[in-house]
């Protein structure tokens, strides 16, 4: 028997092992399509076809696991911190993923998925982990009640609205539970605390509101619960309270009175109460006659006196539409700048020229109403001013990063007086200051003015929205974020910071010039949004008016605007924007003046004489991006920009109105298939 063994053993050893069975080609298939949809991440970009997906190492940023010839484990993590371009579709992303029906456990992390959950996701019901963190979902949370097998949901670090699910509940084996950082509200569901297998349950960082019910039952095998940071209110139930040691419960920044906790917010912050309408009393029945005649009257007048007051509002707007007619009419009859280029650029109509007059005040709309914050809010945002939370301490006074109540994160800029105002004058400049806000400034939300104990010094804590994406040159330095910007995006950051520019001379009488618009203080939003960060303050005067001087002892001249040299002021904001023109063209700083007057020199001969040649100073990035023309045109533009008389330098309306143009025949060009080519 012993020899029958060996024998068999022999001859196993001969045979050739025939490898495991390789993913089918659907499943092969449906992963390409995912890396084509997710507009190939790092993580995905190197695949094709012919990869063995099944015998791929696992990385941190991608894990495939196979059973047969199935997926039955992915993981794709990237570092996206924007929502992924049209036309990209969730809908569609999720119905592609219903192809790969194995699935037990899928986690998609910071790969900018953007658009509600589809319900569609209940159709891979093997799933037991499920992890869609760091994207941009939005919408309510899907019941998720046919993922009857899910031990693990996390997702976190959305944009969910609205209440938890009731059929959740129905989730009996559940072990963990992540809905952090949303904006998810009501009341907290009980049975999340009492689900049979829920060991970690995070709720922070939501809009959670109301009390928990004294008599809140938790399962026997929860471990971990954070409730911090939403809008709670009452005291903990006794299943919360810390009486065991394998029970962890963080429930710091509501507006709780638990005994175990010194971080709570007063009970006013968590307020939601609505203001109330104030009805006036009922009256008898014996004057209802009276009261309807009343009524009737009231109406009547009503409608009279809107019709004459929509009239007036006609004859108003119909006779300044007039005016600025004849004002524009006017404006466009003075002498244009002189392009020493040959890039031709149509010239403007007065309706050009109001539209963009009109574009400044629209560039204000939608963004959150400014408001004066207390100082309870001040001091509850940056956590009493805690050291961890200073981000600078400089000639721009101190800077606190922090959190409004409505989960909002914002800087905090705090800048004391040099001498007191007078109330009028100090209304005056916080009205002034107040007008600050565009969408390509990071803009002040409100600010808050508090006096001394001896009355003598003032300090204004200016509230400001926090951009958290980058400079844009680290956008066109860092490999992971130059991607991003290929021209036509790079030619839209140039347009917001132009319109920045426009807002900000144009703001305030004099206007704010001689801004601080360095590449590094040009930030992006997460829709690649360019925003100026160092502007420019108002100035006041001695004789507390505005207009000469700054009024906060940490800043200098150069820190506030001034009425001292306005156009050769405006004329240095528009040199600035030249050398970021210059820097989204070829990829790279100017440098030194020396290696700035070649660069200028270069491409000057490229456009008289060897226009092709243009292409190779571009930044490789983008080429295949633009169409030739566009190019020529911005570095017309860039090379007037950058004169060094500034007399010589165009006006900050004719910059915006050629970089428009250059979207134009950029659009034209795209338009017609021409992306694949230069």
């Amino acid at each position: 028997m012993t020899s029958l063994h060996f024998l068999i053993a022999f001859v196993l050893v001969l045979i050739p092992q025939t490898p495991a069975q390789n993913l089918s080609p659907s499943q092969t298939k449906t992963l390409i399509r995912l890396r084509h949809m997710l507009n190939s991440p790092p993580a995905l970009s190197p695949l094709s076809n012919a990869t063995n997906f099944c015998y791929l190492p696992p990385s941190q940023s991608l894990s495939v696991s196979c059973l047969g010839n199935r997926i039955t484990e992915l993981r794709i993590t990237g570092t996206s911190s924007v929502p992924l371009p049209p036309p990209f579709s969730v809908d569609s992303f999720f119905t592609t993923l219903t192809r790969l029906p194995s699935l037990t456990s899928l986690s998609l992390v910071n790969l900018g998925i953007c658009g509600p959950l589809p319900a569609k996701v209940n159709r891979l019901s093997a799933m037991k982990n499920l992890v869609l963190s760091g994207n941009f979902f939005n919408g309510t949370v899907p019941d998720l009640k046919k993922l009857t097998s899910l031990t693990e949901l996390d997702l976190s670090n959305n944009s969910f609205s609205g209440s938890v699910p009731t059929a959740l509940a129905s989730l009996g084996k559940l072990e963990k539970l992540d809905l952090s950082k949303n904006q998810l509200k009501g009341n907290i569901p009980p049975f999340l605390f009492s689900l049979r297998s829920v060991q970690y349950l995070d709720l922070s960082k939501n809009r959670f509101s109301g009390a928990l019910p004294p008599k809140l039952s938790c399962g026997d095998k929860l471990e971990y619960v954070d409730i911090s940071r939403n809008l709670l209110v009452g005291g903990l139930p006794s299943c919360l309270v810390s009486n065991s040691s394998s029970r962890v419960v963080l429930d710091s920044w509501n507006c709780m009175k638990s005994m175990g906790s010194k971080s709570q917010h007063p009970s006013s912050y968590c307020s939601r109460d609505p203001l109330a309408a104030i009805l006036p009393p009922s009256r008898e029945k014996v004057e209802g006659s009276k009261s309807n005649l009343g009524l009737i009257l009231g109406i009547i007048g009503g409608v009279i006196g809107s019709a004459a007051i929509l009239a007036l509002l006609v004859f108003l707007v119909f006779k300044k539409v007039r005016s600025e007619d004849e004002e524009n009419v006017k404006l466009v009859k003075l002498p244009k700048p002189v392009a020493k280029t040959s890039v031709h650029v149509s010239p403007r109509t007065p309706a050009d020229t109001r539209h963009m007059s009109q574009a400044v005040r629209i560039g204000t709309l939608g963004l959150t109403p400014y408001r004066v914050f207390t100082m309870e809010e001040i001091e509850e945002a940056t956590n009493g001013f805690e050291t961890l939370n200073l981000i600078s301490d400089g000639a721009q006074g101190q800077m606190y990063k922090g959190w409004l109540r409505e989960g909002s994160r914002v800087v905090v800029r705090c800048l004391k007086l040099k001498q007191r105002l007078s109330p009028q004058s100090l209304t005056q400049y916080t009205d002034i200051i107040s007008k600050l806000r565009h969408v390509n400034l990071v803009s002040i939300l409100g600010h808050c003015i508090h006096s001394g104990q001896d009355g003598a010094n003032e300090t204004i804590f200016l509230v400001f929205e926090y951009v958290s994406n980058g400079t844009l040159r680290s956008h066109l330095t860092e490999w992971r974020k130059r991607e991003m910007l290929k021209w036509p995006q790079r030619v839209s950051a140039v347009i917001g910071v132009a319109r920045g520019i426009q807002f900000l001379h144009t703001v305030t009488v004099p206007g704010i010039v001689g801004n601080d618009l360095g590449i590094e203080n040009i930030l992006l939003d997460e829709t690649l949004t360019a925003k100026i960060c160092n502007y420019n303050l108002p100035m006041i005067s001695k004789n507390n008016k505005i207009g000469s001087a700054s009024p906060f002892s940490a800043l200098g001249e150069n820190d506030c605007g001034s009425i001292h040299g306005l156009e050769h002021g405006e004329k240095e904001d528009v040199y600035q924007l030249g050398l970021i023109l210059l820097e989204i063209i070829t990829g790279k700083p100017p440098g030194s003046q020396r290696e700035l007057e070649a660069l200028k020199v270069e491409l000057q001969d490229c456009l008289s004489h060897v226009p092709a040649k243009l292409r190779e100073i571009t930044d490789p990035t983008i080429r295949g991006t633009f169409a030739f023309d566009s190019l020529q045109t911005l570095v017309g533009v860039a090379l007037n920009c950058v004169a060094k008389d500034h007399k010589e330098r165009p006006s900050i309306d004719d910059v915006l109105w050629n970089l428009q143009y250059s979207v134009q025949v950029q659009d034209g060009w795209t338009s017609s298939d021409g992306l694949t080519i230069n």
